[in-house]
Parts: C-alpha cells; structure tokens; sequence
C-alpha cells in the first residue's frame, strides 16, 4: 500500500492505494472530479495530473499511471464548472413566473449535467433569487465523459450502479452542504430539492438502473411523472422531485428548458436545440411538441478532438479571418491552449471560407491552399492538412471528420423534425439555444458549416442554462411542476434509430455543399 495525497481545489486529501493500481482508479475511488472521457483506456489525454514523487513533479495521464509508491497529485480545478453557470436569472424569455405561495424551510435547484453540476440555494419563503449557487465537474466524468461510457460502466461491475449513484447523490448533496454552511443555514433545513438532468443522469442520482435506455427499444424504467417525492440517506430531509422525462434520450434538462422558454404557453413556431454529445431538441408549433435526440458526439464539447477543450480560460472561442491574419478570443483572456466547441465551429467555417477544407471535408495540404494561408498548413502522413492556429494549437484532417458528423446529426434531426410537423425552416419564429455553447456560438458559423438552416441564423436567442432556470421555477411554485407535466403530456417524441429518412438526411448533410 501507498499513501497518495490529492491536493484539489485548494484542499488536500490522503487515501490509500494499493501498489499498481491506476492514479485514475485511485481518484475515483476518493470522489475527485477528474476528466476521462474516454473512461480510462487513455484515449482522450484529458485526465492529465500533475505527480510529485521523489521530489520531482511532472505531468501525467491518471489513467496509464500506477501508483509505486508515496506520492503526491494534484487534479487541476478547471474552473469548477463555470460551463454550466452560465444562466439567466429572469423568468423566462416569454412571461414572469415568479414563486408560488412561501413555505418554511430551504430548497436547492440541481442542474444535473453529464459534464457539470450546479446546485443553488433558495428559501422557499422568499423571492426567486439563489442565496448562492454553487458548481463542479461531475464527478462520474472519471468514469467516461458520456452517458453510454457510464452505463457501460454500470453494466460491467457488480457495484457500478452503487458507485456512481452514491458518488453523484454525495456530490450534490455536499454542494448543497457547502452552500448552507457558507450562508448560516442548517443543512437540516434543507426539506427540497427539484433535479433536472437527462432520463440517465437521473436514473443515477435515484438509484435506477439505466441499461435499458442504453440498448434498443431505448426503454427507461420510469419518466419520473410520479407524484411522491422521494428520499435519500444523504439528505434525508429533503423531499426530491425530476423534472419529468420524454424518453430515453429526452429528459428532464429538456422539458425543464422548455418550461423556462414558456413554449407551451405562446403561441407560434418555435425550435429549442440543447446540443452536446446527444443533440436533443424540440419543434413547437402552437403548443404541441415534436421531440429527438441525435447522438452529435463529443466534438461539440471539445472532447475527442486533438487539441479541444471545455469552454474554460485557455479555450479558443471565436476565430475569424481578418486583414490577412486569423483572429481568435480565448476566454479568461489567457494564452491559447485550446479550442472549445464554439471556437472549433468559428474555425471550421474559415477554413471552408479560405479553402483550406474542400467541400466533401477535406483538409487540404499545403501547396493546394491558397498562398496567403499556406504557412498554417503543414501535411501529415496520408496527405492531408494540418492547420496550425497557434504553435500549440492545431486542427486535424480528423478533427474535421469528427465536426462533420456532429453537424450532419443535428441538420438531419432539424429537418426531420420540421418534415414532421409539415413546415419549413423559414416559418419558424425563434430558435432557442440552451447550454454554454449557445452562449459562444456564432449563428452565421453555425450556418456556414451547415449545422442549422441558413433561414435560422438570424432567430437565435441563447437562453444559457435553461435547464437550472426551469428546474428553479419547479422548486419555488409547484404550480409550475404541473405545466411540466403538460409539456411531457404534449410531446410527441420521434425514434430515429432504424429510420431511413433521418439516415437519408444524415448522408445529405454530410458535405458542406447547401442541401
């Protein structure tokens, strides 16, 4: 046995570990957020730490490193989540929806996301601003960025189910701890919480196990559409209501952003896109649903790309082309390290301006550039380009595969979807964007790279985190919970595994030529 000291987010831990075994398992096993999208088989290079043994320190993969003896790691912070923060405090885009009547005691909104968590603090006598909110990675992000990896996860270890349910119950739970110490409030005053995530994230957090939704027909055991709270060892005060669920593939986040967007309540057509590794979205026409999910991949996240990144300081998030140079905005204002999903889209839709990636997605070499770009082209060993944005920053023929699909995915789920209702991508009103991306994305790249109807660019209206909006509604007016139920009631979800017109689509948008 070893002993391996964690230093994390300004607070040191020792745990024990056996001689061999990963850092990676090591952390898990101490409930540190760590990313591994890859789930640990060292694909993705993201679950980098930094060791110090025998008075050396280095950087590292946790998941290709075995612990040997006594050491020290420290797991960078990566700005606690502030992906996920990033919301609006109104009441919504289309009305004001202020609490309902006031109830004794204290209530936390839970933002359950794949990649972060946000867990904020309210009394539930008193208005609709948080005492304080509260954000980290998701601590199951060490057992596989996405929520198949996790499922699999589940599905190949006897206690995998109770491993990332206590792990993620524990890490709510503590924010929501952290919060009440901070603002002198009894954590036994704590008698709510409302908990929007997608249907798996939220199979988890109750203690369900979600490896049906994971195979076909895609069955979840429950929607979630139960009247009774239920209760957990952690907090066993607090009364916890999801957000209801539409499938397996559409949940709680969506219609908790649905609510906070008042769809079912104006009249009109409107389009709701909540895009990360499942591109999940919504067409509403006059107050019925039409609902998918597509599976984008990671790329728009950052993940699975050679040098992409979440949105956090370091990460490129807008590129341009201008007075014959490239321009790029990094958040935090640091040096480029990175490209995030928005910043990767900007970067697509130059190089297909400049020539440098052909129509069919090529990213062409050098000397079949034009003059002014060929010194950020270098060539690799099949004979494609590789763009260099920075020294440190590059961008790969692959990446621009990878970007290709997740494009295609979400075109042909908007086409389905509008095919569906019998309308057309220029009668739609308004197209609300949810998440961080849609904070950083750039509507007319969005576009340009063919992810979204050219007669939508100009009705985009970012919401931010509209899930952690929505779910906050249902936990301060009850009332609210029962126009979720509605919109659950109201939507009509469509499958598009097995189906040949989204198969068809998804080839049509594969290039970058308009469709």
């Amino acid at each position: 046995m070893s002993r391996l000291t964690i230093q994390y987010n300004g607070v040191s831990t020792e745990v024990e570990a056996e001689n061999g075994e990963t850092l990676l398992t090591a952390l898990q096993r101490a409930k540190v957020p760590v990313l591994a999208p890859c789930g640990g088989r060292g694909h993705c290079k993201k679950c980098r730490v930094k060791l110090t043994q025998d008075g050396h320190t280095r950087p590292v993969l946790a998941c290709t490193t075995p612990v040997t003896q006594d050491c020290t790691v420290e797991v960078p912070v990566r700005n606690g989540g502030a992906i996920a923060q990033h919301g609006r405090l109104g009441h919504g885009p289309a009305g004001h929806h202020g609490p309902g009547p006031g109830r004794p005691g204290y209530g936390i909104a839970v933002d359950l996301g794949t990649t972060t968590v946000v867990v904020q603090l309210y009394r539930l006598a008193g208005g609709h601003r948080p005492l304080d909110t509260a954000a980290d990675w998701n601590v199951q992000a060490a057992y596989g960025g996405d929520v198949i990896s996790r499922v699999q996860y589940i599905m190949t270890h006897d206690d995998g189910l109770e491993t990332l349910s206590g792990a993620i119950r524990g890490q709510v739970f503590g924010l929501a701890k952290e919060l009440c110490d901070k603002n002198g409030v009894a954590f036994e005053q704590l008698t709510e919480a409302a908990v929007a995530g997608n249907t798996i994230m939220q199979h988890i957090f109750a203690g369900l196990n979600p490896s049906s939704i994971a195979v076909a027909p895609y069955t979840p055991s429950t929607l979630f559409l139960e009247s009774e709270p239920r209760f957990f060892p952690e907090c066993p005060g607090a009364a916890v209501r999801f957000s209801p669920c539409v499938a397996g593939y559409v949940g709680g986040d969506i219609t908790a952003g649905l609510l906070y967007c008042a769809l079912a309540e104006e009249p009109g057509l409107s389009l709701f896109l909540d895009i990360g590794t499942n591109g999940e979205m919504a067409l509403c026409d006059n107050g019925q649903f039409f609902c998918c999910s597509v599976a984008s991949g990671p790329a728009f996240e950052g993940a699975e790309i050679s040098c992409g990144m979440p949105g956090i300081p370091g990460a490129v998030s807008h590129v341009s082309w201008r007075d014959g140079a490239f321009q790029m905005e990094v958040i935090g204002d640091e040096k480029p390290v990175g490209l995030c999903g928005s910043g990767l889209i900007d970067l697509l839709a130059v190089l297909l301006e400049l020539e440098i990636v052909d129509e069919t997605g090529r990213l062409l070499p050098p000397d079949e550039v034009p003059e002014a770009v060929a010194p950020y082209v270098t060539e690799d060993a099949n004979g494609n380009g590789i763009f260099h944005l920075t020294p440190e920053v590059a961008f790969t023929a692959g990446d621009v595969r990878k970007l290709q699909l997740a494009k295609a995915a979400v075109a042909a789920g908007i086409e389905i979807l509008l095919s569906e209702a019998g309308k057309q991508a220029g009668e739609v009103e308004t197209v609300f964007l949810a998440g961080g991306f849609g904070d950083n994305l750039n509507p007319d790249s969005a576009a340009k790279i063919g992810m979204i109807p050219a007669a939508l660019a100009d009705k985009i209206f970012s919401v931010g985190n509209s899930s952690l909006s929505g779910v906050r509604q249902m936990l301060l007016n009850p009332q609210r919970r029962e126009v979720l139920l509605e919109i659950q009631r109201r939507c009509r979800y469509l499958e598009l595994s097995g189906s040949g017109a989204f198969s068809n689509a998804f080839i049509e948008h594969m290039t970058f030529e308009e469709v």
